[in-house]
Parts: C-alpha cells; sequence; structure tokens
C-alpha cells in the first residue's frame, strides 16, 4: 500500500475528529471502484454532500485513456 499524507489527520480512521476551533471535520471515503481498489479518505470542514445549488446536468462518464488488448 501507498500512502500520502497532507495536511492533519486523526489517530485512528473513522473517528469523531475536530479542527483546533473544535468543529467537527467530516470524512468522506473517495474511490472509482466503491470499496475496491485505490481510495482515499478525505476530512472536510463542510458535509461533502452540502449543495449549494443545481445546474444544468453534465455527463461525466470516464473515458478510456489506453485501450487493453
Amino acid at each position: 500500500m501507498r500512502y500520502h499524507l497532507a495536511g492533519n489527520i486523526p489517530p485512528k480512521r473513522h473517528t469523531i475528529f475536530k479542527s483546533p476551533e473544535d468543529k467537527f471535520y467530516y470524512e468522506q471515503l473517495f474511490g472509482t471502484e466503491g470499496f475496491h481498489g485505490i481510495s482515499s479518505l478525505l476530512y472536510h470542514i463542510h458535509r461533502p454532500t452540502q449543495i449549494k445549488s443545481i445546474g444544468e446536468p453534465k455527463d461525466v462518464t470516464p473515458k478510456i485513456a489506453v485501450e487493453k488488448m
């Protein structure tokens, strides 16, 4: 496994984590294959599901960079 650290992280994953100002950090597990494969555990100061506005839908279908043969 490879790990990359940027910023402060809690001593244990999936637990309550607060800022120095005693505000919650919100955890998000992000990966392109669900719970399989490479993923990132992200911590946000705002909920990652917070909606600011709703616009026109965009196609975000992944494109194949290299065709496997």
